[in-house]
């Protein structure tokens, strides 16, 4: 032992830093990412450092709550707008490792601790690693090491095997890729079409003299009028501004509705539609929690705040702002109007400047004392992990509302990781060797066949019942296995952010079903093994 090295924290940050250094290391598009702190722990482990033990409790507290933060808002839309499909691609794959656990765990004659950590690994989930020992711990004190090694054995295959598969499934399965970026583009088109911008002269003569808002009613057309040029002039677009033949104006919305705009509006002309330095057009981030859940309607933006709202981008797509639409948390805005009301209405839905960079820190550590006081409670459930995730859903806890920038939920998530991961590893490495030395190269082998029954579960759902986009199949195969190098494969064969999407719907659900089964696997295994 390197005496320098018997000062715990100075050992902690060391495994942090190599760690964090080893699993930036890429070859061939593969990387340890924070497992290579989990590795490097192990090594220190074995060694005989040590680390401290409530760092480690920390880490896996903030790590926990973290995911459940940006989970929560994701996990039940996947609910109510993907229906079922995405919750049973994630089940089948998640039971199927769960079973194949069982049945390797019984055939080798493992303990339930190492079959457990087997099961983690094998699926590439941390979070639910974190769950495994936390219910170990609660069994039996002090032998949760032995689900790290099985994590730490099962994980680089199931890592590199999953990269590899997705590199090479157009092939195995017969299917041209391209192809498959054509039928999608052609299916969003159709299902989500993009919002164009397109400027027309009013010729007709039933608009002359009439307000805006008469010349669409009832919303037969889903278009958006939102500037106005005049005498050379160009303005933002009121709903009571009364229209004038020769007047040119800029109408928003899908090409579809647009091509109605002739015989409503006029001819189609391409006059520059250059703003005045008194209109102002802006994209902006709704993060003010009084203006979410409810329907534009009812907001009355034009009549509160003089301004237009013509766009709203959602997850990567566009949705024409009608008054049935209801804005929600981190919907990014355009706005349209005079420069005054625009001002004043970004400060409204941003809030001061510097807002979108903080937390409100109240709430956010209420959470998190509500997580762990729930904890007591003898339920094996990750209690902090479903306070985060209501939190994250409803914006807040009651009266208290939080907004967690997207940059502090990373770098919370990530530090939480690295100090969990560096503590388990610690534990790990103590008895890695005996273990595997103990168990042999059965041990493996078992951990890849776990890998390989779950993905091949998912594969037969997912083309044979479904007949899913192969490009959806690659990112919810590598969102079911929770494995993020899997999804950057996924994304170096394609142009589209189809498998991202796919990756996005189907992450939550896996993620929590993987969380909830491991401390169930746990019991199971206890009792079976």
């Amino acid at each position: 032992m390197i005496p320098i090295l018997a000062d715990e924290m100075l050992t902690l940050f060391a495994i942090l830093v190599i760690g964090t250094g080893l699993g930036q290391l890429s070859f061939r598009g593969i990387k340890l990412g924070a497992a290579g702190v989990l590795f490097t722990a192990m090594v220190f482990g074995h060694f005989g450092y040590t680390v401290p033990k409530p760092v480690m409790e920390l880490g896996l507290l903030l790590f926990v709550y973290a995911v459940g933060l940006q989970a929560g808002p994701r996990f039940f839309r996947t609910f109510q707008r993907h229906g079922i499909q995405y919750v049973v691609i994630a089940l089948v794959i998640v039971g199927v490792g769960v079973l194949a656990t069982v049945a390797v765990g019984k055939y080798l004659g493992l303990d339930f601790q190492l079959a457990s950590g087997l099961y983690t690994g094998a699926l590439t989930c941390t979070p639910a690693l974190a769950a495994a020992i936390s219910a170990v711990e609660r069994i039996a004190p002090g032998t949760s090491g032995a689900v790290s090694v099985g994590y730490g054995v099962a994980y680089p295959f199931s890592l590199i095997s999953m990269v590899l598969l997705i590199q090479f499934l157009p092939r195995l399965v017969r299917r041209n890729l391209r192809q498959e970026e054509a039928n999608w583009v052609q299916e969003k088109q159709v299902e989500s079409p993009a919002l164009e911008a397109r400027v027309y002269r009013i010729t007709n003569p039933n608009c002359d003299g009439k307000q805006i808002r008469e010349v669409n009613p009832h919303r037969m057309s889903l278009v958006n009028i939102s500037r106005i040029k005049r005498s050379g002039q160009v303005f933002a677009a009121s709903p009571d501004m009364v229209l004038q033949l020769n007047d040119v104006v800029m109408v928003v919305g899908t090409m579809d509705e647009l091509g109605k705009m002739p015989l409503l509006l006029g001819e189609e002309t391409d006059e520059r539609m250059d703003v005045n330095a008194n209109v102002l057009s802006v994209d902006v981030e709704v993060i003010e929690a009084s203006l979410t859940g409810k329907k534009l309607a009812q907001l009355k933006v034009w009549e509160r705040y003089t301004v237009l709202i013509t766009r709203i981008r959602r997850q990567g797509l566009e949705i024409t702002p009608t008054g049935n639409v209801s804005l929600e948390m981190g919907d990014n805005i355009r706005v349209v109007g005079e420069k005054t009301a625009v001002d004043a209405f970004v400060r409204l839905v941003h809030g001061h400047p510097r807002r979108a960079s903080e937390t409100n820190m109240l709430p956010f550590l209420a959470g998190l004392l509500l997580g762990i006081l729930l904890g007591a409670i003898p339920i094996n459930l990750p209690n902090a992990f479903i306070v985060s995730l209501l939190v994250g859903h409803f914006g807040g806890l009651g009266p208290l509302r939080l907004y967690v920038p997207t940059a502090a939920k990373n770098v919370l998530r990530e530090l939480g990781l690295i100090f969990f991961l560096a503590g388990a590893g610690i534990a790990a490495g103590a008895n890695f060797l005996q273990i595997l030395q103990g168990q042999g190269f059965g041990l493996l082998v078992g951990g890849a066949l776990i890998t390989i029954l779950s993905f091949m579960a998912g594969l037969l759902l997912m083309l044979g019942l479904y007949r899913m986009n192969l490009l959806a199949v690659m990112g919810s195969l590598s969102a079911s296995m929770t494995n993020p190098a899997a999804l950057e494969a996924a994304n170096t064969r394609t142009e589209t952010e189809l498998p991202v999407l796919s990756y996005a719907s189907v992450y939550p659900v896996a993620l929590i079903f993987k969380i909830v089964l491991a401390q169930l696997l746990v019991e199971i295994l206890r009792q079976v093994l």
